[in-house]
């Protein structure tokens, strides 16, 4: 049991499209039980002449590649993997059946400036799109994320490199960021207690080692602001988004977990075109 639900096997995943054999014509396999919702209503987009009525997790990368191993050659069977830090640290495993995203995870691609002035329309559809701009510099707060999230981002992947086994940030923006300062900067201690603790097991490994050091050999997947809204985790740039927006008034205050659903149902799916020519050219 998960929070009052009862949570599904492994086993029971891999095996849960034989019960939707009359409905879909291709099966899309994501890594998570939370994500399926959120590939529907974007793939259903996408893909207008495919007939499928479920999206297929499988609890994680490992169990997504080793399902797309057991069905090399099945062309109705489609994997989607999230790059993560993969390419990064050029761990990424090249399957002919699995297809990654271009940036982190599927919520990278709803910071997405149609999505948002949507969900803002929804509780003002009288607002033009200049009224939202003379209140929302978009631009801007991508900027602000690129800032405040970069050198998090960097510590995540020297904990993945160097299997350091520290959780990744509980990340709060009301509490761990000040927006009023130009440019904006961290608020409290909690992050650089974080960056401490970190550096304590960087030093674990090597005295000689610094977390700063080892952040610098990442710096460059961060250089900009195209880079970093790649590479920084997805949900950390939409919780700092909704936290902005729900600041200034201009959405009603709801859960990430719902803010991210609402834009997968309003975001501009061109943004996801290079994963539709590589999956129509192998379906097809």
């Amino acid at each position: 049991m998960e929070n009052g639900f009862p949570t599904l096997t492994d086993s029971f995943l891999a095996g849960q499209d034989i019960l939707y054999s009359q409905f879909n014509d291709v099966y899309f396999y994501v890594e998570d039980t939370e994500q399926e919702h959120l590939y529907f209503n974007i793939f259903k987009r996408l893909f207008p002449d495919i007939s499928f009525d479920k999206i297929f997790p499988l609890n994680g990368k490992a169990n997504v590649k080793n399902h797309a191993k057991d069905n090399i050659g099945d062309k109705s069977k489609v994997y989607i993997a999230d790059i993560d830090f993969d390419d990064i640290l050029n761990n990424k495993e090249e399957i002919e059946n699995v297809f990654y995203l271009n940036k982190y995870s599927i919520e990278n691609y709803f910071v997405d400036k149609k999505g948002v002035y949507e969900l803002i329309r929804e509780k003002n559809p009288k607002l033009k799109k200049a009224d939202i701009d003379s209140i929302f510099d978009f631009n801007n707060q991508l900027k602000q994320s690129k800032i405040l999230l970069s050198e998090l981002a960097c510590t995540f992947i020297v904990i993945q490199k160097h299997s350091l086994g520290k959780e990744y940030f509980g990340l709060n923006p009301a509490r761990d960021f000040n927006l009023q300062t130009n440019p904006v900067c961290y608020k409290n201690n909690f992050i650089s207690q974080y960056f401490t603790e970190t550096e304590l097991l960087v030093k674990g490994i090597d005295q000689r080692f610094t977390l700063n050091s080892k952040r610098n050999e990442f710096k460059q997947s961060f250089n900009s602001v195209n880079k970093s809204l790649k590479n920084i985790p997805g949900k950390y740039l939409i919780n700092l988004l909704k936290y902005q927006l729900e600041q200034l008034g201009l959405i009603n205050q709801v859960n990430n977990e719902s803010f991210i659903y609402k834009l997968s149902k309003e975001c501009n799916v061109t943004e996801f075109d290079d994963l539709k020519i590589r999956i129509n050219n192998y379906v097809n």
